[in-house]
C-alpha cells in the first residue's frame, strides 16, 4: 500500500510540474521572449550606448562585466513571476483546492510548482548567453556560473510561491515584484562595482542576497570578484535553503490556501 502511495506521488508530482512547464513553453512569446528582449535591451543601453564611455569597470569589459548580473537578474526575475502568478491564479480560480486535496506532500508540490519558474527563467537566461557568445568571452569557471544561477533560480522560485501563496489582492502581488524584487535586483551591483560607492552604500550593499550571486557570476564569467566566491555561493546557499523551507513550510499549513 506504502509502495503505491509512493508510486502515485511521484506520478502526481510529475504530472503537476509537466504541466506548468507545459504552460511556459506554450506561452513562449509572454514567459519567454519578454525577458530575452529586455536583457537585449539592457546590453544594447549600457554596454553598446554606454560602454563606448566606460569601456572597462575595474579592468574588465564593460559588456563582459554587465552580462553576468543580467543574467541572475533574467532568471530571479522571471522564477519568481512565474511561480507567483501561478499560485496566485490557483487561488483566485479556485482550483488550488484540487491540488491540495492530493496525496502529493507539501516538498513534492513546492517542486512542481518550482518547476515551470526554474525552467522559465534558465531558457531566457540560455538564449540571452548564446546572442551574446560573438561579443563577450568565454566563461572562465562554468561549474561555478551553473551553481550560482542554479541558487538565484531556487531562491525567487521559493519567494514566488511565497507571494503566491501569501497574495490575496493583485496589489499584494504586484507589491513584492514592484518593491522587492526589482530594486533589489538593480543595487545588486548588476551595472556598478559596490567598491566604487561612498559609504554607507558600500556597506548597505552587502546586505543585499543579490550582490552574492551576481559577484559569484561574474567570477565565473571574468574572473573578478569583490568577495570570495565561496561567501558569496555560501551566503546564496543559505538565503536559498531558507527560501525554499519557508515555501514548504507554508503549503504544508496550507496557510491562506484552504477556506
Amino acid at each position: 500500500m506504502r509502495v503505491e502511495l509512493g508510486v502515485a506521488q511521484r506520478r502526481g508530482m510529475a504530472a503537476l510540474a509537466g504541466r506548468e512547464v507545459r504552460r511556459v513553453l506554450a506561452l513562449w512569446t509572454q514567459t519567454i521572449l519578454p525577458p530575452v528582449v529586455t536583457a537585449a535591451l539592457f546590453l544594447a543601453v549600457f554596454g553598446g550606448a554606454l560602454g563606448d564611455r566606460l569601456r572597462t569597470v575595474e579592468g574588465v569589459d564593460y559588456l563582459d562585466f554587465i552580462l553576468p548580473g543580467l543574467l541572475v537578474m533574467t532568471v530571479a526575475s522571471q522564477t519568481f513571476a512565474n511561480n507567483s502568478t501561478t499560485l496566485f491564479q490557483a487561488k483566485n480560480e479556485g482550483y488550488i483546492e484540487d491540488v491540495l486535496t492530493s496525496p502529493l506532500r507539501p516538498w513534492q508540490l513546492a517542486v512542481a510548482y518550482m518547476a515551470g519558474g526554474l525552467v522559465r527563467g534558465f531558457v531566457a537566461a540560455a538564449v540571452v548567453v548564446l546572442a551574446t557568445v560573438p561579443f563577450v568571452g568565454p566563461i572562465e569557471q562554468p561549474l561555478t556560473a551553473l551553481a550560482a544561477l542554479i541558487l538565484t533560480g531556487l531562491a525567487f522560485a521559493s519567494l514566488g510561491v511565497i507571494t503566491g501563496v501569501w497574495a490575496e489582492t493583485f496589489d499584494q502581488h504586484s507589491f513584492v515584484a514592484s518593491l522587492v524584487v526589482m530594486p533589489l535586483t538593480l543595487v545588486g551591483g548588476v551595472f556598478y562595482s559596490a567598491r566604487t560607492l561612498d559609504e554607507p552604500w558600500r556597506t548597505l550593499t552587502r546586505f543585499d542576497p543579490i550582490y552574492y550571486l551576481v559577484d559569484a557570476t561574474r567570477a565565473a564569467f571574468t574572473g573578478f570578484h569583490e568577495e570570495s566566491v565561496v561567501t558569496s555561493l555560501g551566503v546564496a546557499a543559505v538565503a536559498s535553503v531558507t527560501m525554499v523551507a519557508l515555501a514548504i513550510l507554508l503549503l504544508a499549513r496550507g496557510w491562506r490556501l484552504k477556506p
